[in-house]
């Protein structure tokens, strides 16, 4: 009897048991379930709210879009104003602003900067299209009077010509300070040194650069390599010496940039017919053909000689013509389009 009790309260904990498991099975299997539903629930939330948040993104992005568009579109309507007052001072403006942007790609600036300091090189001048015809490209210290103080306050109206552009702050403060000297002799605001916007900094080195040579800063016009040669001279006095100091390359790439007149071509884009622009000198040092002069059959064999001997693509500068981008070479049916120049589209 004993025995049997015994085994009948052990069969009764055994059945408890499996009843408790069960139990507990059933609840994780609820539990399971409810969290399944809650995590089916959270990603269909996330995925929700990152639909929005793209969509959100797009509309950021559409908006960004339309805010450079209106800058761009006041760039070009300033230029055009200052093209009405003279031609002089867009073509001016488009040499000034070319060689800033390469000074401040050898500096290192960001793609924000590097936009500001050329759209301030385009737009430099605005503040001169109030000046009288003999006070316009007369260098300062040939003027007098008030000829001289209309002249020296045109970089405050180029500023004052953005007030209210909130695109156009940074720009207008290059503006403003791109007649400041380096030793605090400048104007308007005789600001020295790092105290100066490095944009106007860098400005001040190119526009000297291109007006030198114009015959608009000195009572004579200088060539290039004159000019060069007064900026390096006045490092630390009139100019930055860090902006000076990566004049050298940033010329050397402005140099050898394709002009709005010329098409940059290689060995196998020759053909017979075009005209260089500039001298060809070889791999050999030895100058091949000269500026005017048009390409020959020999010559297009000669350079092509040259590269597969020297291993590198030659540059040659040709006049463009309104063919030479789809005229034919004697190896291919048409020429290979030329390398851009990287200049900032506006």
């Amino acid at each position: 009897m004993e025995v049997d009790k015994s085994a009948e309260e052990q069969l009764l904990l055994v059945e408890q048991a499996r009843a408790t498991a069960q139990a507990l099975a059933d609840q994780l299997t609820t539990l399971v379930h409810d969290l399944q539903l809650a995590n089916t629930t959270l990603e269909k939330t996330v995925d929700s709210q990152q639909q929005e948040i793209q969509q959100v993104q797009l509309m950021l992005d559409q908006a960004h879009r339309d805010i450079k568009m209106q800058y761009l579109g006041a760039v070009k309507s300033f230029s055009k104003l200052m093209e009405l007052r003279s031609p002089l001072l867009v073509a001016h403006g488009l040499r000034v602003a070319e060689l800033a942007r390469l000074i401040a790609k050898e500096m290192h600036c960001g793609d924000d900067a590097l936009q500001d300091i050329y759209v301030a090189g385009l737009l430099h001048d605005i503040g001169k299209l109030g000046l009288k015809d003999d006070t316009l490209f007369k260098p300062l210290v040939s003027l007098d009077g008030e000829s001289r103080v209309a002249l020296m306050k045109h970089p405050m109206k180029g500023q004052w010509a953005f007030q209210g552009l909130l695109e156009m702050t940074r720009v207008a403060a290059i503006i403003r300070h791109h007649h400041e000297r380096y030793d605090g002799q400048g104007f308007p605001d005789g600001l020295a040194e790092q105290s100066i916007p490095l944009g106007a900094r860098i400005l001040a080195v190119s526009e000297d650069y291109d007006e030198l040579q114009m015959g608009w800063l000195a009572a004579k016009e200088f060539d290039d390599q004159q000019a060069q040669a007064f900026l390096v001279g006045a490092a630390g006095k009139r100019y930055d010496p860090a902006v000076i100091a990566v004049l050298p390359a940033a010329l050397e790439k402005l140099r050898a940039a394709e002009k709005a007149h010329e098409k940059i071509l290689h060995g196998e884009d020759l053909y017979e017919g075009l005209t260089l622009s500039r001298d060809f000198v070889g791999p050999d040092g030895f100058m091949w053909l000269s500026k005017d002069h048009v390409v020959t059959r020999h010559f297009i064999d000669r350079v092509r000689e040259g590269e597969l001997q020297h291993g590198v693509s030659l540059k040659i500068y040709t006049v463009k013509t309104a063919n030479s981008r789809n005229a034919p070479s004697a190896s291919k049916g048409t020429a290979q389009p030329a390398q851009q120049t990287g200049h900032v589209a506006l």
